[in-house]
């Protein structure tokens, strides 16, 4: 990777509009922006993006991923895969905070934990909340204010479950609680400390919220109710407690489909919002990406199951630009500046010197191009430059395509291998190098 990136002549939204800007990147940072810079210097290693054309953005940031996989509502069949980097980073995200949902059983959050740090490995910024649908909660230490406190990934609670029949139903002394375990946790540690609650179709809505609010001194900050845009009436009552001054966040993932005729386009729920007075820096979206989409009848029947996509994100906020005529830096703030505000992330969200170099470049139809990440280029001319350490990993043993081999000797078949990282190669020593460590070896029974 070049020491130095400089980009060239884009149309700068950050989210703000600046105009034609060049921006110079180093270091994973926004190093300068300016209309004509340039770069003298011997030895200096720089690669060149002509942006002539496109819009530049900041990196997405998804609040809302089930990056280790969520589901299995309907049986074991339905839990939902692991999440890849190049979907993240096709989808112009590079920021993304992982959940689980339904399943605290099978699913656990240090599966989420060590999935959030192999992402961050392969490229992209991860955070995490502790907990599942449940209550009492799922956490890694015992307590969700100590998860928070103690390991730097673990920002808030979440996303535990309200006015859903999967849900514990939790009382509002429950809900108290554990807006109290986030906020005190985040004041300790210097993180957002919020609880991030799922909203069901329950016809309780948002009540309980409300009545919290009302009993305690909590601020309306420490909560992030989700998926607000379920239903006509449940978006009716995110007008209410987004004008009183709330966080609503609306889910990309959820939209009217063959099987979905209730809910609301999430583009449209925006521009609804907007209409009923709810000031856009308190309005954000996720996706809810990886999460199962289980479709039930009104006896509770299984009739469909989906899965969420990231690719979502993108896709509704360039509607929110295209259909429902939202500014485009309104818009775009929606998934950048306003969701690194809630969640504390100070680094992120902008284009500004100083801050990470998470950009998103799209041509003048909104289509993403070229996406960076802390500064390396993931996604160019619309396609991974970058893949995840399994992404391309052919021929695997038992897989279809070896069958043929199947009872036969075949000296390319094993452990299937992938190298070394060249920015660690003592991650993979050298012959030479293991013969060595081999000699140094104490065995023991």
């Amino acid at each position: 990777m070049p020491a130095l990136t400089l980009i060239k002549k884009a149309d700068v939204y950050a989210p703000k509009p600046l105009g034609v800007q060049d921006i110079l990147i180093g270091g994973g940072k926004i190093l300068a922006i300016g209309d004509d810079l340039s770069i003298h210097g011997a030895g200096l290693e720089v690669e060149e993006i002509d942006a002539r054309g496109l819009y530049l953005f900041p990196g997405l940031i998804d609040q809302h991923v089930h990056m280790a996989g969520g589901g299995g509502e309907g049986g074991f069949h339905y839990r939902t895969p692991e999440i890849a980097l190049t979907h993240i980073t096709t989808a112009g995200v590079t920021t993304l905070v992982g959940v689980l949902g339904t399943d605290g059983v099978t699913r656990t959050t240090r599966e989420l934990l060590a999935k959030a740090q192999a992402l961050d490995f392969e490229g992209v910024t991860t955070y995490i909340y502790c907990g599942a649908y449940q209550v009492p909660t799922r956490t890694i230490t015992g307590t969700p204010r100590s998860d928070i406190v103690l390991i730097d990934k673990v920002i808030g609670v979440g996303e535990i479950a309200i006015s859903d029949s999967r849900s514990s139903h939790p009382s509002e002394k429950d809900i108290a609680e554990l807006a109290s375990e986030a906020r005190v946790g985040g004041l300790l540690a210097g993180k957002a400390g919020v609880l991030h609650l799922h909203l069901g179709d329950d016809d309780a809505r948002l009540n309980i919220l409300f009545d919290v609010l009302k009993r305690t001194e909590l601020p309306k900050s420490v909560f992030v109710p989700t998926h607000l845009n379920r239903n006509p009436d449940l978006l009716k009552e995110a007008f209410r407690y987004g004008k009183e001054g709330g966080f609503v966040d609306v889910t990309s993932g959820i939209r009217p489909d063959d099987h979905d005729h209730i809910s609301v386009k999430p583009s449209k729920a925006i521009r609804m919002l907007i209409d009923h007075g709810v000031h856009p820096k308190n309005i954000t979206m996720s996706s809810d990406s990886n999460g199962s989409s289980p479709i039930f009848d009104d006896a509770g029947k299984l009739v469909a199951m989906g899965i969420g996509s990231i690719a979502t994100l993108w896709e509704e906020t360039r509607d929110t630009i295209v259909e429902e005529e939202v500014p485009i830096e309104t818009a775009v703030g929606m998934v950048t500046r306003h969701v690194a505000r809630v969640l504390k992330l100070g680094h992120k969200g902008m284009i500004h010197p100083g801050l990470d170099a998470d950009m998103m470049l799209t041509d003048k139809e909104f289509q993403i191009q070229h996406v960076i990440a802390k500064g390396a280029l993931m996604v160019k001319n619309g396609k991974p430059e970058v893949y995840g350490t399994f992404e391309h990993v052919h021929g695997v043993p038992g897989s279809p395509e070896s069958k043929e081999n199947s009872g036969k000797k075949d000296a390319d078949r094993g452990r299937h291998t992938i190298g070394p990282d060249d920015d660690d190669p003592d991650d993979f020593p050298d012959a030479k190098e293991r013969q060595n460590h081999s000699r140094k070896r104490d065995y023991c029974c």
